[in-house]
This record gives C-alpha cells, structure tokens and sequence, in this order.
C-alpha cells in the first residue's frame, strides 16, 4: 500500500484490488471520506500487479488517481 497526496493536498490509500471478472485494479481510498476509485491494471496476478504499483513514481500514480473511476 502507498499514500499520496492529490493537488488539493488530500491524502489517497493506494493499493492493488479486484475489479469485475477478476481483473486487477489499483484502487485509490480517500482518508476521512466515503470516496473510492479505480484504475484497471494490465498485471494478470496479484504479484505483478504489486510489483506494478511499487515501480510507478509518485507523479505515475497521482496521474492513474486523475484518470481513474468511481468504485461501482
């Protein structure tokens, strides 16, 4: 898991999750909200997908937590 801060200066969880049909998702948790979003991941295993969350810098991933979609 990995916390980021956003341009409005709130903090996201970071972690890899499952999306629909057992794809893999990073998926981005607002701290002190009700506030859940989702990025697909190429990564066919949880490990992979692990090791795809670790190798994106910072600004990687505050650019998935933008383009990313409400939790359903």
């Amino acid at each position: 898991m990995r916390v980021i801060e956003d341009a409005q200066g709130r903090n996201w969880d970071v972690m890899v999750g499952r999306g629909s049909w057992g794809s893999l998702v990073l998926l981005f948790s607002l701290r002190g909200a009700n506030e859940n979003r989702t990025s697909e991941l190429a990564s066919e295993t949880v490990r992979e997908a692990e090791q795809e969350l670790s190798a994106l810098s910072d600004d990687e991933v505050r650019a998935r937590l933008a383009d990313s979609k409400p939790w359903e």
